[in-house]
């Protein structure tokens, strides 16, 4: 089974149809924008052999399972998915990453030949695909696009280390702080702006399970956060109220830009 059958099988058993309420990435500030940018000075006048757009996802639909052979990478378009291993044969599993709009996943697998992980989405969501099947097409722009996957690489290396110090952080308030101005941060550089707020895709429990602490410290770690006006709630959708005092709080310093 194709890559393409295999995502329409997934989807089959959810709801996907559209995400109207689910933000949307401008290709410009997408993380394959660096490939489509590389295909226009090569000259392809189509790309549809190198780029399937828009593949719609359902809630809790796998975009690929971990040791499935590696056959492309994946931008979100809209929505968000969560990345999961596998503990041990009970089925038990560690969350080990969030992927927002414009944030690429399935890199890792482009250097060992297998995805790490399983990559679940959180809501109704929809991806770009980039194939590596036909890669060899490209010939003579071959060294190219290899120097365009290596950056990719640094970028994601970066984004990896950053999620693994919010895990890394002591208390309970420092890592649910860092991992809140994470995700604003995040949503900033792919072009939403979150003066406003932003909505969490993800559970709590979701949050609890990635960041290695129970249900009950979450909520009770966010309660405080609003209490101490650091923040506000309302329902799923957050706003930080006191970035300088969060930070403060946390030790959390701001991603240096890509390629910086």
């Amino acid at each position: 089974m194709n890559p393409l059958e295999s995502l329409k099988k997934n989807q089959s058993d959810g709801d996907v149809a559209e995400c109207p309420d689910r933000m949307e990435v401008a290709c410009e500030q997408c993380g394959l924008f660096g490939f489509l940018r590389l295909f226009e000075q090569m000259g392809i006048a189509s790309l549809s052999q190198f780029l399937t757009r828009q593949i719609p996802m359902a809630k809790g639909a796998r975009l690929f399972e971990a040791e499935q052979p590696f056959h492309g990478i994946y931008a979100v378009k809209k929505g968000s998915f969560k990345s999961c291993a596998l503990l041990d044969a009970s089925g038990e599993q560690q969350i080990t990453g969030f992927y927002l709009p414009g944030e690429l996943l399935g890199l890792d697998a482009i250097r060992v030949g297998v995805y790490g992980y399983h990559a679940v989405a959180l809501e109704a969501s929809s991806v770009c695909q980039l194939p590596f099947m036909q890669v060899e097409e490209l010939g003579e722009h071959m060294a190219a696009f290899q120097e365009q996957v290596i950056q990719v690489l640094v970028d994601q290396v970066r984004h990896d280390q950053r999620q693994t110090l919010l895990v890394g952080r002591r208390s309970a308030e420092e890592r649910l702080g860092a991992f809140l101005l994470n995700l604003s941060e995040r949503l900033e550089r792919h072009g939403f702006g979150t003066g406003e707020g932003f909505r969490l895709p993800m559970l709590q429990n979701d949050i609890a399970n990635y960041l290695g602490l129970s249900m009950e410290t979450v909520s009770r770690t966010l309660r405080s956060f609003r209490e101490q006006e650091l923040v506000s709630l309302q329902g799923k959708w957050v706003r930080i109220l006191n970035p300088t005092c969060l930070r403060s709080i946390t030790q959390y310093c701001a991603t240096p830009l890509p390629g910086g």
